[in-house]
């Protein structure tokens, strides 16, 4: 039996992306980071969102797409069980609706990639589609 998802789909690079639109709480323009001295290269640092601070991690630096400046537009605020991640992205496009036999498991060769749960084939591209708790795990 197919259950219907939304996904929301967003870009780093020329990659297109996508999460479970149920993570996502809000999309910012990025407010003012406070760097984190000795943080993982991924981790950008937080910010208080409305009195919660928010670790906020580089999808380019995760995802090891060139990194330059003016590309992280927004900030993807994404809930990973009781905790919030900020992920930095260059935008974010639309909200997909698919049917669960369009996602498929992460081939073999993005195994070494821990953040990739699984392939979205809905409509013309193919679109990874991200684990966020594995990308905080990363930062951590």
């Amino acid at each position: 039996m197919s259950v219907a998802l939304q996904l929301c789909v967003f870009t780093v690079g020329d990659d297109e992306l996508v999460v479970d639109l149920m993570r996502v709480l809000e999309i910012l323009v990025p407010p003012q980071l406070t760097a984190l001295p000795r943080s993982s290269p991924v981790l950008e640092g937080v910010v208080n969102l409305r009195g919660t601070i928010v670790p906020v991690v580089d999808v380019r630096r995760q995802l090891g797409a060139p990194v330059g400046e003016g590309h992280r537009v927004r900030l993807m605020v994404c809930k990973v069980g009781a905790r919030q991640v900020g992920l930095l992205v260059d935008s974010v496009s639309q909200v997909l609706r698919v049917d669960s036999t369009q996602l498929k498991p992460a081939p073999v060769s993005v195994g070494s990639a821990p953040h990739v749960l699984g392939v979205c084939t809905a409509g013309d591209r193919l679109r990874l589609m991200l684990d966020v708790k594995a990308l905080l795990g990363a930062a951590a």
